[in-house]
């Protein structure tokens, strides 16, 4: 059906049509036939033509998102989630392509997006890296979600992860605990570094010294953790709570200390990170864990991107903006055990 139909139907010009389904009739025709146009357009099925629409606000309405693994990861899903119900609401639709981890198909996808006319592009990544992005990139607006431009000329939404770090070491402290380790992730990862700080920091402000600091390096696996678990455990002077990397590493400790006969979280206090969905909660005990806002950024990216959408130029400042992270409590961390307990100088 087409507004020709409609018009037919009524009795009334294409132009009146137009008006009345744009929103655009007020004080030009009378409310009564408006809602005579709207009713007759519903009941015919008419759809406007998009292609024609984009053609006249010189728009299609339609932004690329660029992904390495996000459409196939455990959880980083919810990015996406967050991005498109933003657009979704400013009448915007995503487009995806999943490189895969090839960065060498990311200038291919641009150009793919390019040539759909897209309004503007989100790159983002399944955990948190530099992107070396090609020249055609910066032609349209563009923001990057959990990932850092490399070249620094786009805006980039990044979780905190020192500061989430900070939070998890809090969360151990106020329980009671003295004797904790963090176990970290891949050396190569900048969430390493960061949340590596991050438990420095939160040690340090509490008063404990240095050699209180104790830092195990390890991997984002399973395996790692309860590797490194199973020697810190066996020792005189074991630790009462362990920070993990992520949800799959505390799973790890968790498994190491039933092997030798330690229960969580009467003998041992675990905090994860990540709250991996679909596992961290359904974990035996639950697992306390530190959110990663993978929805929060998507969200952020495609509100920055719509407003530059909307812009008669280009408004960004480029900048790494952090989004806090999520403190989720269950039921792994409680106090140490009382004849573990050593006071706080």
């Amino acid at each position: 059906m087409t507004s020709k139909d409609v018009a037919l139907a009524v009795g009334v010009s294409r132009t009146a049509v137009s008006l009345v389904l744009n929103n655009r009739a007020d004080g030009e025709i009378d409310p009564v036939k408006q809602e005579l146009i709207r009713q007759t357009a519903a009941e015919l099925g008419y759809v406007p033509n998009a292609a024609a629409v984009n053609l006249q606000r010189q728009s299609t309405a339609t932004i690329g998102l660029i992904t390495d693994e996000i459409a196939s990861a455990p959880f980083a899903g919810q990015l996406i989630d967050g991005a498109t119900t933003a657009a979704m609401q400013a009448g915007f639709m995503i487009l995806t392509i999943d490189t895969a981890f090839h960065d060498d198909y990311i200038a291919g996808a641009v150009e793919t997006l390019r040539a759909r006319d897209v309004d503007g592009i989100i790159f983002a990544a399944a955990s948190v890296r530099e992107l070396e992005l090609p020249p055609s990139a910066y032609a349209l607006p563009l923001v990057l979600a959990n990932a850092i431009d490399s070249g620094g000329r786009a805006q980039c939404f990044v979780p905190d992860d020192r500061g989430g770090e900070r939070a998890a070491a809090r969360l151990a402290l106020e329980a009671g605990h003295t004797r904790i380790c963090f176990i970290t992730g891949d050396d190569d990862a900048r969430a390493t570094t960061e949340r590596r700080l991050g438990f420095k920091a939160e040690l340090a402000a509490a008063g404990l010294p240095e050699a209180a600091m104790s830092i195990r390096a390890g991997a984002y696996s399973m395996r790692s953790h309860h590797e490194v678990a199973l020697d810190l455990l066996a020792g005189p002077d074991r630790p009462t709570a362990i920070l993990c990397a992520n949800d799959r590493g505390a799973s790890g400790v968790v498994l190491a200390a039933a092997q030798l006969g330690l229960s969580v979280p009467e003998d041992l206090s675990v905090i994860g990170f990540d709250d991996e969905q679909f596992f961290a909660s359904d974990f035996t005990p639950g697992l306390t864990t530190i959110g990663l806002p993978h929805r929060e950024m998507g969200d952020a990216a495609a509100r920055s991107l719509l407003e530059t959408i909307g812009a008669s130029a280009n408004q960004q400042s480029p900048a790494v903006i952090t989004i806090p992270c999520n403190v989720v409590e269950r039921r792994s961390l409680a106090g140490p055990p009382a004849h573990l307990r050593l006071a706080r100088k």
